[in-house]
């Protein structure tokens, strides 16, 4: 049977699942004028996702599984778009004059949802865990020495080198101290989430339906959520969840794991909740290929492509142009006017040179790595460059980024909370287009153990201006993530880099 048709007959079997129990489900909702400056409470917020791997959300390798579950598990902190935190259970964080020993004060008298109360041991313990059964935070884990709970409202947090903004990396989910090996276990179906935020899991229906209740002591705000239930429907793939959200059966789809360019929405019953993300679209250039091993030539190419045009065409405004591989916005780069980077002198050095023909690498598997792809080939060969597309599957164009089989190829990273700018020099697949000296590896270890918010500024325009003159990457853009929220609910969504459905709890449902 085509995907297509099995999508729709699953939809249609939601559809009555939903108005079958809808009845039931609506006298939930306080008729009575139960109201909160304007908000109400009760009713029931539909959600989906794919086939439940594992409800433990550090081991979890579905989006859409750790969508849900960040509404029942919290982090210590959130990352704001400035790149500064916000305290969820932390209440404040001190570094050493080194940067190498960051002290946590952790909010008191917040329970699990199984009403044990949270301790800094339960962080040591989710510390653990993770060193052991996950491989998800090995980009900042790896900085970590040691660690240790100072009585029960204290953490101390020691690194094997000097990192500024390391504790934004410190929004992963906590969970409770006592977990066993068999808890990390994906085929352990009898897993309960048990975690601290503003609902609580319930009960699982039939393998089909994921119920969550709001948490009546939850700490944030005074107050538990408006909105009574989350339900949760099981659907078959990505596919039939975004045609369960196009269709109105569902409340909320996210681009946790699908990105702008690859939906294609028809309804417009939603609003639309974006935010900044740390997701880093580049043209790579092989600058040991001996087409693009002078600076001269490479900021000719980069002068060529116009970040702002293909961040609107590409990804029609859903993201901020690039000009090197930190948001403009952030506390230490200020936004500011880019300059050209083509000059006389450079225009002299390279007026004689033959015409360069290339090849552009990209994935073809992608969508909108393709329309990219072709958008770069279009504005290059504008200035007399010949371009010849490579379009891989992904394995294929991962072992040739590996190798330096390439000219140019289209690449993307997501940044670490911390924006730890050794990403450049890590491995291969992440390093920085076949470019290193000592100069560049000294600026990016000043930038990143450089602390105090105006010494941080000129560590960054140092940084900034090496990396533009050498021209070592084109910089294309900063993805957005984006929360879409039926219009059926009332409210408003405050989604960040850390949590998808943040400020869930102001959102409610009107009666009728």
């Amino acid at each position: 049977m085509p995907k297509k048709i099995c999508s729709l007959i699953l939809i249609l079997f939601i559809i009555v699942s939903t108005f079958a129990g809808c009845s039931n489900k609506e006298k939930t909702v306080d008729s009575s004028g139960l109201k909160e400056n304007g908000a109400e409470f009760g009713g029931t917020f539909r959600l989906a996702c794919v086939s439940v791997d594992t409800m433990n959300p550090l081991i979890t390798k579905h989006a859409s599984v750790s969508d849900f579950l960040s509404l029942i598990y919290e982090g210590l902190f959130v990352l704001k778009a400035d790149q500064t935190v916000e305290g969820v259970l932390a209440e404040s964080y001190t570094a050493s004059d080194n940067n190498t020993v960051y002290t946590v004060k952790l909010k008191e008298n917040i329970r699990f949802h199984n009403g044990k109360t949270f301790t800094a041991h339960d962080v040591v313990a989710t510390l653990n865990y993770m060193a052991l059964y996950s491989d998800k935070f090995s980009g900042f884990m790896k900085y970590i020495s040691g660690y240790s709970a100072n009585g029960n409202s204290t953490l101390v947090i020691k690194l094997n080198s000097s990192k500024t903004d390391f504790i934004n990396n410190f929004d992963f989910p906590i969970l409770p101290k006592g977990l066993t090996a068999d808890d990390f276990m994906p085929q352990n179906s009898s897993f309960v989430p048990n975690g601290t935020g503003i609902y609580k899991y319930d009960t699982t229906l039939a393998h089909k339906n994921i119920v969550l209740k709001a948490n009546d002591d939850w700490h944030g705000g005074g107050k538990r959520a408006y909105i009574d239930n989350v339900n949760i429907e099981i659907l078959s793939d990505e596919d039939t969840i975004v045609s369960a959200f196009d269709s109105g059966i569902t409340d909320a789809l996210t681009t946790s794991w699908r990105s702008f360019g690859e939906l294609e929405l028809t309804s417009s019953m939603f609003k639309t909740f974006e935010n900044e993300q740390n997701r880093f679209t580049f043209v790579g250039i092989n600058c040991q290929d001996e087409k693009f091993d002078s600076a001269p030539e490479r900021r000719k190419l980069l002068s060529y492509i116009d970040p702002v045009k293909t961040a609107n065409d590409i990804m029609l405004g859903h993201a901020a142009a690039a000009y090197s591989p930190v948001r403009e916005g952030v506390y230490y780069n200020p936004a500011q006017e880019a300059e050209n980077e083509i000059n006389d002198e450079t225009v002299k050095e390279i007026e004689n040179a033959p015409a360069v023909s290339c090849s552009l690498l990209y994935n073809s598997e992608s969508k909108t790595k393709t329309r990219l792809a072709v958008a770069v080939k279009q504005q290059l060969e504008a200035a007399g460059y010949t371009v010849t597309l490579d379009g891989r599957d992904f394995e294929s164009y991962s072992a040739k980024v590996i190798l330096g089989d390439y000219d140019l190829y289209i690449g993307e990273v997501l940044l670490t909370g911390s924006l730890d700018m050794q990403f450049m020099f890590s491995s291969p697949i992440e390093s920085i287009c076949n470019y290193d000296d000592a100069q560049f590896r000294a600026l990016v270890t000043n930038l990143d153990t450089t602390s105090g918010s105006e010494d941080k500024k000129q560590a960054w325009q140092n940084f900034e201006k090496y990396y533009r003159n050498n021209a070592v990457q084109i910089p294309l853009y900063f993805t957005n993530n984006a929360s879409f929220i039926n219009k059926r609910i009332k409210g408003k969504l405050a989604p960040n880099l850390s949590v998808p459905f943040y400020g869930f709890e102001n959102m409610y449902i009107e009666s009728k």
